[in-house]
């Protein structure tokens, strides 16, 4: 088994998971020599699921092979949780984390996710108490939606605008039905759908909304996000965008914080 040194214990039930919980590790390759070679990327992988970082049983993994592994790394493992939610009898957990591996000398060297089925310690349906943080969900949509009618950034900037804007939080997108500063409709899809989407993957979305300050127009100037549909219409709402990622900065810290370091 590969080996990890870590400042916190990693979480293995459903209810110690959030999501925006980070923690940090270091990973050193099964069955290193100490020769300097090239290992396939792949070996990260194995050497993750056979790890103490692995939680549970993984149902699904994909990875972005980025640059070289030398067998004399030691990897700095960085894991994010991007969901969790119960599975529809409640009875077991569904955890997805975002993971990057670091090497020696602080690159980027392979990134990807994981979905784990984890255990439960009792089945009960908490869905409404995660909901703050269940990004992209319809759960979370209505939620925000209460904030969004009640903010007056929000309002002034959609007084005069009729449509939906949509949130892409990885494959999953949320949509906002406004008209004229009230949001009609909240849910994961509307009758008329968006007239334009923002979209990114889940690890930049809970980086935005659970960081230390709403830099989302940066990170749009940096291409973490994108926009499909029509641009024009986003150009004029950028500052309900920007509304709206408050609120749903507000809405993630209700939930408070439970990063793991």
């Amino acid at each position: 088994m590969s080996t990890t040194s870590q400042a916190a214990e990693v979480p293995t039930r459903l209810e110690d998971f959030r999501v925006g919980q980070r923690l940090t590790a270091h990973l050193a390759l099964p069955g290193a020599t100490g020769t300097d070679t090239h290992v396939d990327g792949a070996a990260l992988a194995a050497a993750l699921a056979a790890s103490d970082l692995s939680v549970g049983r993984d149902l699904a993994a994909t990875w972005r092979y980025l640059a070289p592994v030398r067998t004399t790394d030691e990897i700095l493992v960085e894991t994010t949780v991007t969901g969790c939610r119960r599975t529809p009898d409640l009875e077991q957990g569904v955890v997805t984390r975002h993971i990057r591996f670091h090497d020696d000398d602080g690159g980027l060297c392979q990134e990807g996710t994981v979905t784990s089925l984890v255990p439960v310690r009792s089945a009960v349906d908490d869905e409404e108490a995660r909901a703050n943080r269940a990004f992209g969900t319809r759960a979370w949509a209505t939620a925000l939606a209460a904030l969004l009618d009640a903010d007056p950034a929000f309002r002034t900037e959609t007084s005069t605008w009729d449509g939906t804007i949509g949130i892409g939080y990885g494959e999953q997108q949320a949509q906002f039905r406004v008209y004229k500063g009230r949001v009609l409709e909240a849910g994961t899809r509307t009758v008329t759908g968006a007239t334009f989407a923002v979209e990114a993957g889940e690890r930049d979305w809970v980086d935005l909304l659970t960081g230390p300050a709403n830099d989302f127009v940066r990170r749009a100037m940096m291409d973490q996000f994108a926009v499909t549909g029509n641009a024009y219409e986003y150009l004029r709402l950028q500052a309900a965008v920007v509304a709206l990622v408050d609120r749903a900065r507000e809405l993630a810290g209700s939930e408070g914080a439970h990063d793991a370091r």
